[in-house]
């Protein structure tokens, strides 16, 4: 199993480890409640080093990537980014990633692994352009920064204003002389930024921010956290929420699509249903007040009619309540229609459509 430069350093700071994709990352530090809880209210720090980081470069790269992916990857400026998916011809989600577009190269944030295979299916289809694809993963720490507390602890330390930024913009700037890509994204539903760097200099750089922090309560927090406040700002992901039978309009990324750029791998078949109007599943969100969590896995029913099935699950000590995400048949998908959830096991649930997010507090 591969270990994080950080390994040691989250040890000192009482890291309870989860593998995953054979890195290790730290699954919680004091307690995963505790730590949403803190997140919300004031200033948290994730590692992401797990994460996958592709490069890609080369006098055509362009044009490659604006016909394999869904979003419109030329009219993007330097230091601007969006979201984009690879599709099947059949328009199937192949690969979910965030491009950011800087002078002469683009940089694609994915799910850890995902990185190779988008790798993969550019390079299938690359033919005779000139384009270079790297995953350049082991190259950068990547640590995700957010809370109510992000704006002003950032402006004070890198004279930032992440207010003024808008979704997925970024700037590069210097932490310890190390180059930085520094991102507004939304991972929690609270306003936060990527940072990217690229140094060997791992544990004095993350030990310093934490220092710097320290007057704003900034916290590190584990992937268990992480989830939890993810399921809770309605965002999905590849690997659970999404994968290769999945149609982008299904799981509600309208964010990844642009209508105009022209064809792309898959684009027929996601033009077809923008006009027809309707997909039959949606991604929506479910909730229940019943002292009982929810199991991934389980099936959705209205009656004895089976609608849907559950992704994701948490429970959320923000709400006080537990909560999922999961697909249902479109006929049913009106907040507050009730469902029953029924497990692998048989126990029932009785539970509440909602919509999504359940928090958004990012801006």
């Amino acid at each position: 199993m591969k270990k994080s430069n950080l390994t040691e350093l989250h040890e000192e700071l009482g890291g309870i480890f989860l593998e995953n994709n054979q890195s290790q990352i730290p699954n919680f530090y004091d307690n995963s409640e505790n730590e949403v809880l803190h997140v919300r209210s004031s200033l948290g720090i994730v590692d992401l080093s797990g994460r996958g980081i592709l490069t890609i470069t080369g006098k055509d790269y362009l044009k490659l990537l604006q016909g394999m992916l869904t979003n419109d990857m030329v009219k993007l400026e330097n230091g601007k980014g969006n979201h984009a998916i690879a599709l099947t011809v059949k328009g199937r989600m192949l690969a979910d990633m965030k491009a950011f577009k800087f002078p002469d190269f683009m940089l694609f944030d994915t799910e850890p692994g995902l990185q190779s295979v988008l790798a993969e299916h550019l390079n299938k289809f690359k033919l005779s352009y000139k384009a270079d694809i790297k995953d350049t993963t082991n190259d950068y720490l990547h640590f995700h920064i957010c809370g109510p507390k992000s704006n002003d602890f950032l402006e004070s330390e890198f004279q930032i204003s992440v207010s003024e930024l808008n979704e997925y913009d970024s700037k590069e700037i210097l932490i310890n002389n190390a180059e930085t890509f520094l991102i507004k994204i939304n991972r929690t539903g609270e306003t936060g930024v990527d940072l990217i760097i690229k140094s060997e200099e791992v544990s004095e750089l993350f030990s310093n921010l934490l220092s710097k922090g320290e007057a704003s309560s900034l916290k590190p927090f584990g992937i268990d956290a992480l989830n939890t406040l993810r399921i809770e700002a309605g965002i999905p992901i590849y690997g659970i929420d999404m994968d290769d039978s999945t149609i982008p309009i299904e799981a509600g990324l309208w964010d990844a699509l642009d209508f105009e750029k022209g064809c792309y791998i898959g684009q027929e078949v996601i033009a077809r249903i923008k006009w027809r109007g309707r997909v039959n599943w949606h991604l929506t969100g479910f909730e229940t007040t019943d002292n009982t969590a929810f199991s991934v896995g389980s099936k959705i029913f209205n009656g004895d009619k089976e609608i849907g099935r559950i992704t994701s699950t948490t429970f959320s000590n923000t709400l006080d309540k537990y909560i999922a995400l999961g697909y249902i048949r479109r006929e049913f998908r009106d907040k507050g229609q009730e469902v029953l959830i029924k497990s692998e096991e048989n126990s029932h649930l009785n539970a509440t459509v909602c919509d999504l997010p359940f928090i958004n507090n990012f801006n």
